[in-house]
């Protein structure tokens, strides 16, 4: 059996499924993109998923879209031993209710702890698109013994985005204490910090969540 402690996550961020793959500037990554991702995570030992926001656009979609939703999660279901999925302020415009499996951990509005395998997941989803809850501080302090992760879609001090979402500061996210910060809502991959690591995941890009001991590195996919 593998060690859950050490085993890394997944994590990806703004899909934005129903958005076109290629042919003008609001472009995603896509549904084979993304199965693709989940595939390649699976191999690279990865035994848990996080979907950090944005998994179908505002206003890009069709009712197709949705089966891609399904679909993806399901996938995820399939290769992963937890699924965590993180309301993006995309995602808070559709009823994603009847479309996520059951079996999938959805996060709520709130700062909370979700325990994957020996991890401390740390997390809120948006609530509103531009949330304007200043939530970090509120978060819980990080579990003695494990590797601490905080997920966060947010537009933290909102240089890096058209719109405030979850705002916070750099110092607000290392008080926190965590072995990282992986976050969602900025599309580029922007590290604001590297020791300990905090950054955007970026679209059509993912991250391994690594642990090692009580501390966590981050990892290219």
């Amino acid at each position: 059996m593998p060690n859950l402690a050490v085993d890394p996550v997944l994590v990806v961020a703004d899909i934005h499924l129903g958005r076109k793959q290629h042919g003008d500037k609001k472009t995603g990554p896509g549904i084979a993109w993304a199965l693709d991702a989940l595939d390649r995570g699976a191999q690279a030992g990865a035994r848990h998923l996080v979907m950090l926001g944005d998994v179908i656009d505002r206003k890009r979609f069709t009712d197709a879209t949705y089966g891609e939703v399904t679909w993806f999660f399901q996938r995820g279901l399939e290769l992963f031993d937890i699924v965590v999925f993180v309301a993006g302020n995309h995602d808070v415009h559709h009823d994603l209710s009847e479309v996520i499996p059951g079996g999938v951990v959805v996060a709520g509005a709130e700062p909370q702890t979700i325990r994957a395998g020996g991890w401390a997941l740390h997390t809120a989803a948006v609530e509103v698109d531009r949330d304007p809850r200043q939530l970090v501080s509120k978060f819980p302090a990080p579990v003695e013994g494990l590797p601490n992760l905080g997920l966060l879609h947010t537009s933290v001090t909102g240089e890096y985005s058209n719109n405030p979402c979850l705002p916070c500061t750099r110092d607000e996210l290392a008080a926190c204490g965590y072995g990282a910060w992986l976050l969602g809502h900025v599309h580029q991959r922007i590290t604001l910090s590297d020791a300990p690591f905090a950054g955007w995941v970026g679209m059509g890009k993912a991250y391994l969540a690594v642990a090692s001991g009580n501390g966590v590195s981050v990892r290219n996919l």
